[in-house]
């Protein structure tokens, strides 16, 4: 029996097909939808390195730990995506409602730091590297 190929590798050759034989041909107004869409493929196939990386989550669950306390890291449930979109929404709670206007310092300021960085990282990488922005490094 053969190994089908991957996630990530299916979403590479769909990308780099497209922008090979498709994307040349296009002009105005298709050509940026297609620019869209190859964004959007290569973002796609950044994600799933992420998957495959748990670094990317930890550090941003370290960010909350910092702010919140582990113990109620922990309490924000069992799976990390489940953990990190509850303590999101209450981060964002506590944006909007002032919480941290006065003391935008310290661990909210790392969290949001680290928070933007992970995104850069699939959204935008080319600008963390212009930027010369880096990572946290795990202890």
């Amino acid at each position: 029996m053969f190994e089908a190929p991957g996630r990530k590798a299916l979403v590479e050759t769909a990308l780099a097909a497209f922008q090979d034989d498709i994307l040349p041909a296009l002009d105005g107004d298709r050509k940026y939808l297609g620019l869209m869409i190859a964004s959007a493929l290569a973002t796609a196939a950044r994600e799933l390195d992420t998957d495959a990386d748990p670094g990317s989550i930890q550090r941003i669950l370290d960010g909350f730990a910092s702010l919140y306390g582990e113990d109620n890291v922990a309490r924000a449930g069992h799976e990390p995506e489940m953990k990190l979109d509850m303590l999101s929404r209450d981060l964002a709670r506590e944006l909007r409602e002032g919480l941290y206007d006065n003391a935008l310092t310290g661990p909210v300021h790392a969290l949001l730091t680290v928070l933007t960085e992970e995104k850069l990282k699939l959204s935008n990488p080319k600008f963390l590297a212009a930027r010369e922005y880096s990572q946290p490094t795990p202890n």
